[in-house]
């Protein structure tokens, strides 16, 4: 239901932070169908990668692989019992961009999802009609309320703290191919509006980022209330490094929607990466995501593995480290947030339907 009535503040409504206790996490599945040069050859050893990412994420808690519906049965038998598999019309895997986006009320006692247009990150795919699709497909699935807005977005191009700020980039969401005709305060009021929050952080982004345009969720992404942890380039990467300074110094001088500072942790690239020639490869552990208990990111077998293992672990103490060797995943441009979108806990409760 498209609806310029619905306001999340007003409705008490808001979106959870990643960190906050988890129903479940939806998961795409790879298609080679029109997505040839994704994946190519290696597309065996990408939906290997995505049944060991989905039965990780099992061992913490429920996993529901939503994929495009003919390939449900190669699912299963890849992904085994412990995961669930729905299938959906979506054309990609990328659920965190594409599917819903749940909401909790102030006592989590309700959810409601809201969705966005989707247009494939300035329509550099075709078909991506079932994409379009997949909010409603899933929160139909999850038997949440769905709540649409016209304008477009992608779920990797923000992150929330869950206390009213968000965290996004001017090279993605001011790009001429999502929303022309829109400006900064026309987005901002779009983003208040649906997602429940105060306060917009703007960070520079990556325009060179030839998949999203410089999503935030390879940049930088909230960790607790009032820090970040962010990916930091190396000085010998030239325009990268560059890129990734101009946001550190962005965030440096922003303050959240309750007026603190960032405390920022530096999250290392990886180097030396086989990334198979491809120029989209997603070499970073910045595109991590967390399950209850866990954070889960790629190893890509290089010795900078064991510092961002480091890293992970001072930003989540409590939390168990799971580096996993998904890097065939990297191979479509993004990693293991792209892929997943995650739905809350309400109350001490599985707010999620039993398939």
């Amino acid at each position: 239901m498209i609806s310029n009535d619905f306001d999340a503040r007003r409705a008490g409504l808001r979106m959870p932070a990643e960190w906050e206790p988890m129903a479940a996490t939806w998961l795409g599945w790879p298609v080679l169908e029109n997505r040839e040069a994704l994946w190519g050859a290696h597309y065996e050893s990408v939906c290997q990668a995505f049944g060991l990412l989905a039965r990780t994420i099992a061992r913490y808690q429920r996993c529901i692989v939503a994929t495009h519906a003919p390939l449900a049965g190669d699912a299963r038998a890849i992904c085994g019992p412990n995961v669930t598999v729905v299938p959906i019309a979506a054309e990609d895997n990328w659920l965190r961009d594409c599917g819903p986006i749940f909401l909790v009320d102030e006592d989590r006692v309700t959810q409601t999802a809201v969705g966005f247009r989707f247009n494939a990150w300035g329509e550099k795919y075709q078909p991506h009609d079932g994409c379009q699709r997949a909010a409603a497909d899933i929160a139909a699935l999850a038997q949440v309320p769905l709540v649409e807005s016209e304008m477009v977005l992608e779920g990797g191009a923000f992150y929330v703290d869950g206390q009213g700020t968000l965290l996004t980039t001017e090279s993605c969401l001011l790009h001429v191919n999502r929303n022309p005709g829109m400006r900064k305060p026309d987005i901002e009021a779009e983003l208040r509006r649906m997602l429940g929050v105060r306060k917009i952080v703007w960070l520079p982004g990556h325009a060179a980022e030839v998949e999203t345009d410089g999503h935030v969720d390879g940049i930088a992404s909230f960790i607790a209330p009032g820090r970040v942890l962010f990916n930091t380039a190396d000085p010998d990467q030239g325009d990268y490094h560059r890129a990734m300074q101009e946001n550190r110094r962005a965030l440096e001088l922003a303050t959240d929607a309750q007026g603190r500072r960032f405390e920022i942790l530096d999250l290392p690239v990886p180097r030396q990466v086989q990334n198979h020639g491809s120029a989209r490869f997603c070499d970073i552990y910045s595109n991590y995501i967390l399950v209850n208990g866990a954070v889960i990111s790629t190893a890509f077998d290089v010795p900078r593995d064991a510092e961002a293992r480091e890293v992970f672990g001072r930003a989540f103490p409590d939390r168990r480290i799971e580096l996993l060797p998904i890097g065939a995943i990297s191979l479509g441009g993004g990693a293991a947030h792209c892929s997943t979108q995650q739905q809350p806990m309400l109350g001490n409760r599985l707010a999620v339907r039993a398939f």
